[in-house]
């Protein structure tokens, strides 16, 4: 563990204690953490999503970053760097870029919910250089010729998002061809309803849109039809999603849950919690 006074930031003493046993047992080579936000101006914008989590999502890379030499964080300002952020590819904040071993993974919003662990997983891909991958999935992977584009946008409270996030990571990890953008969709109203996102996970392999969970193989197969200019769908065992809601509705819900747990008890008591509702990502 790195010295230096503690760096505030959302994770708490015990979660700092967990993830720096995690670093300690699953990271192997240094991994660069480019953390691009926008300086919030107080201004309502119309024209593009607020950044809710820009300050909280650079505290905890700084939280990592002090609990492990293994990785390192870069602050960059979306406005100020502006032909940086056009040359890599970053038009939302916060937008987090991992790179290690020529490889690179974006993840826009705030780490939080079940894409946390799912964050993990994927530095420890990108630090260790192999995945959980089948051999015949790398097969596959080594036949491509071609940068290929996946947009996965997820939900924290969706264990289907977690688990697509940890695949397609997988794959970009393998694959210096596989370039991938991770987006907690939940963060982002204005882009989900440009997206037209009413379930999780979506996933957009150049442009092609699905929905719903994927079995790696099948996901494997459905990239390399499309690679190769063959827009066919590939048939699924199973597709699985769940209904989406953004953040600020999810909020909402919470709202009203503690008003209806309030008009239940009466005048005379008051709740201690919130009816047990999970917040996505909260």
């Amino acid at each position: 563990m790195t010295s230096g006074a503690p760096v505030p930031g959302p994770l708490s003493p015990e979660g700092e204690y967990e993830v720096l046993q995690f670093f300690g047992e699953r990271l192997a080579r240094p991994v660069g953490l480019d953390v691009w936000t926008r300086q919030h101006t107080g201004l309502v914008l119309t024209d593009r999503d607020h950044c809710e989590h820009c300050e909280e999502q650079l505290a905890l890379m700084r939280q990592f970053v002090r609990l492990t030499p293994m990785l390192t964080v870069t602050p960059y300002d979306i406005d100020r760097h502006a032909s940086r952020a056009a040359e890599v590819g970053v038009d939302m904040t916060p937008t987090t870029i991992m790179r290690c071993g020529g490889r690179a993974i974006q993840y826009v919003g705030m780490a939080a919910g079940m894409l946390f662990p799912a964050l993990l997983d994927v530095l420890s891909y990108l630090s260790i250089g192999t995945t959980p991958l089948d051999d015949s999935s790398r097969a596959v992977l080594a036949t491509l010729t071609a940068p290929v584009r996946l947009e996965l946008l997820v939900a924290p409270y969706d264990n289907y998002s977690a688990h697509l996030m940890r695949l397609v990571s997988a794959l970009a990890t393998e694959s210096r061809l596989i370039r991938l953008r991770i987006i907690d969709a939940t963060e982002y109203p204005m882009y989900s309803s440009l997206r037209a996102v009413d379930g999780v996970p979506v996933l957009y392999i150049e442009g092609q849109r699905f929905i719903g969970v994927w079995d790696e193989s099948e996901l494997l197969e459905q990239i390399w039809r499309i690679a190769n200019g063959d827009g066919e769908l590939v048939p699924r065992s199973a597709v699985y999603a769940v209904p989406f809601i953004t953040e600020a509705e999810a909020r909402q819900l919470e709202v009203q849950s503690v008003a209806d747990v309030a008009n239940a008890l009466g005048p005379s008591s008051q709740p201690t919690t919130p009816g047990g509702l999970y917040i996505p990502g909260r």
